[in-house]
């Protein structure tokens, strides 16, 4: 479900009159919406990374396997940092970034987890792990199922962030509403 912050109108409407400037002042509002995100992004890496026990089963063999599998390196050392990051959560903290899309009919920060991180059998973890409920699996070597329990992450951490959000957004608004009155007023005194 989409966040709306308060002042999106008016992000929209600046949007839509930086299309016809120039590249650099419709650039400074983009990067000011990365650095808005950037401290929600990684409050969320921090959550997923909480506190917990550590796997060391075949899914963390098979994750180590994939991350390997995608890097260009064939060093040792490319090897011992897949197997180092190859734990779910750091897995998933690892995907969990934000994107910003400034145009004129649509601006707007999303946060999301690229599950294409994931071997293509876990893909569904990112989404289950944000999940109260979790999911089931089987225990390695046994007939049983157990309930694995998620910990919501992702909409907690940024509605909880919602102010932060927020004064950001208009932070990263107010230079290039700066830049156009200024232009504003050259061209209208000319």
């Amino acid at each position: 479900m989409p966040l709306q912050i308060e002042g999106a109108e008016q992000l929209r409407t600046l949007a839509a009159r930086l299309a016809e400037c120039d590249k650099e002042v419709r650039a400074t509002l983009t990067k000011g919406l990365r650095a808005a995100a950037k401290p929600i992004v990684a409050e969320i890496r921090a959550e997923v990374k909480g506190p917990g026990g550590r796997s060391t089963g075949a899914g963390s063999q098979a994750r180590a396997a994939y991350r390997l599998s995608r890097s260009r390196s064939t060093r040792a050392t490319a090897a011992a940092s897949a197997e180092r990051r190859s734990g779910l959560r750091a897995t998933i903290a690892a995907a969990t970034g934000s994107s910003v899309t400034t145009g004129t009919d649509r601006t707007n920060v999303t946060f999301r987890m690229k599950s294409s991180q994931l071997p293509p059998s876990q893909r569904t973890l990112g989404k289950r792990w944000n999940m109260a409920k979790g999911w089931r699996h089987p225990v390695f070597g046994h007939d049983a199922w157990v309930q694995q329990f998620g910990r919501p992450y992702f909409d907690k951490v940024i509605r909880a962030n919602q102010p932060l959000l927020e004064a950001g957004v208009r932070e990263a608004m107010a230079v290039p509403e700066r830049i156009l009155a200024a232009g504003d007023l050259q061209t209208g005194s000319s």
